[in-house]
Formats: structure tokens, C-alpha cells, sequence
């Protein structure tokens, strides 16, 4: 469990390391890049020992899991999913905001669970957020995906759902955010970065106002990422989150 510097949580936990590129958005990834610079393998590697740092997180805090990897990674098995579930289960006092490009896998896990024919059993926590990234338009489908199993096949439909439209890549087009909570938009960042284009980022600023969805704006950018509400157009300043969170944020 570390502190990060991440504007849009406050921990980053790490019950699984490592993971594979599947689109655009993987070509330069950071946590790949990390791996390498420390002389570490990047292969997809269970970590059970940190399933009980769940204990040691400040109440009211928000914590990315997976930063360094893909809970719904095809390598990870289904009955670990579940533990890390049960590990967020355990505390219903912070928020866990989990982040895949593979949505279409989140439903493998409940191969795992003897439900006894209890739905309630198969449910995502309450107290997780579950987004996908979409860097470009060829990956919209991802969003579609994720709506799926919030009211189609409502495993997540105790959960808030978010897209994540970080490193954006292009242009995404005409958007369809129905029941999604929140959208968070950045550009890419490092020595390899690619440019994001301010008008790719106001197209999704604007649907999303339509739409009636929180935006929070994280970053331009660059090999200085610009992550500073200063660094942005006046019109690009913007952080919200969904009400209940911006209750929590009012009540620190």
C-alpha cells in the first residue's frame, strides 16, 4: 500500500503485479517501464500477502487497485478475484477504484463462486468503483461492456462505474455515457509520450456535461504531465466527483 501522487485517489494497492498489452494506450506503460528500471519481472504475479493491507488504510480514503497491473488480467485466477473482493468487502469505509481494459472478462469470477443459487453472493462490493480505460474510438466498445454488467447482468449494480479516458490517444466521437458515474481524462505522460489534442478533451467535457456526469480533468500531458488545475485552459479546470463522494471529500 503506497501514497500516491495520483490527483484522482489516495493509495495505490497492489494485490497483483504485471500484464500483457492489449491495445494503444499499453505501448509505453508506466508500470512496465517501472518493472524494467527496477530489474523486475512484468509478468502477472498473485500477491496474497497484501490482501490484509486493507487494515491499515485510513477510513474515508480511495485507493486504486491494481495500479501496477489488471484485476481482470486473463492470468488471474477467478477465485483470486474473489479474495480481493472479500479483502474490499472488509472495508466498506474506503472506496477501491479498480481500472481494466479487459471489461468483457469482469464476469469470469463468478465461475469460481458456489452461490447456492444466491445472487447476493455473486455481487461486486458496494464500495468499489469500477472503470474502463478508452483511448481512442476503436475501444468505446469498452464502455458498452461495462454497462453490461452494471443493468444487463447486474453484478455491479451496487457499484459506481467510471471510464477513464487516459492516455487519450484521439478523438472518441459521439458518446453514450448512460448510468455512467464519472469520466477522468488525461494525456500521456514520459519521454515517449504522445500529444493530446485540448479539443479531444472538450468533445468529452461537453458530452459528459450533457449527460449529467462528474468530470475530473487530470492532466495535459507531456513529458511534464501538467497536472496542476493552473496548467489547464480556463474552460479545461474542472474536478468533480460523483455526489456521494463529493460528500465524503466535504466531510474530511
Amino acid at each position: 500500500m503506497n501514497r500516491t501522487g495520483i490527483s484522482w485517489t489516495d493509495f495505490t494497492w497492489n494485490p497483483v503485479s504485471g500484464c500483457t498489452k492489449v491495445s494503444e494506450g499499453c505501448k509505453f506503460c508506466y508500470a512496465e517501464a517501472w518493472s524494467r528500471r527496477w530489474h523486475r519481472p512484468f509478468e502477472v504475479t498473485l500477491h496474497p500477502e497484501k490482501l490484509g493491507e486493507v487494515r491499515k488504510i485510513p477510513p474515508g480514503s480511495k485507493v486504486f487497485v491494481n495500479s501496477m497491473s489488471d484485476l481482470f488480467h486473463p492470468k488471474v485466477p477467478p477465485n483470486f478475484t474473489v479474495k480481493v473482493f472479500r479483502a474490499i468487502e472488509s472495508r466498506p469505509d474506503v472506496t477501491f477504484q479498480i481500472l481494466t481494459k479487459r471489461p468483457e472478462l469482469i464476469g469470469a469470477y463468478t465461475s469460481s463462486i458456489d452461490s447456492g443459487g444466491d445472487f447476493e453472493e455473486l455481487l461486486a462490493p458496494a464500495n468499489a468503483w469500477f472503470g474502463v480505460s478508452v483511448e481512442n474510438i476503436h475501444h468505446k466498445d469498452r464502455i458498452a461492456w461495462l454497462r453490461h454488467f452494471k443493468y444487463e447482468w447486474p453484478l455491479l449494480q451496487l457499484s459506481k462505474i467510471f471510464v477513464s479516458f487516459e492516455p487519450l490517444l484521439g478523438g472518441v466521437g459521439k458518446l453514450n455515457l448512460k448510468g455512467i458515474d464519472w469520466v477522468v481524462i488525461g494525456g500521456e505522460s514520459g519521454p515517449h509520450h504522445r500529444p493530446m489534442k485540448l479539443e479531444w478533451a472538450r468533445n468529452i467535457v461537453k458530452q459528459a456535461k450533457e449527460q449529467g456526469v462528474a468530470v475530473w480533468m487530470k492532466q495535459l500531458g507531456g513529458m511534464r504531465p501538467g497536472g496542476n488545475l493552473e496548467d489547464f485552459p480556463e474552460d479545461l479546470r474542472i474536478r468533480e466527483f460523483p455526489h456521494e463522494m463529493k460528500v465524503m471529500e466535504a466531510l474530511k
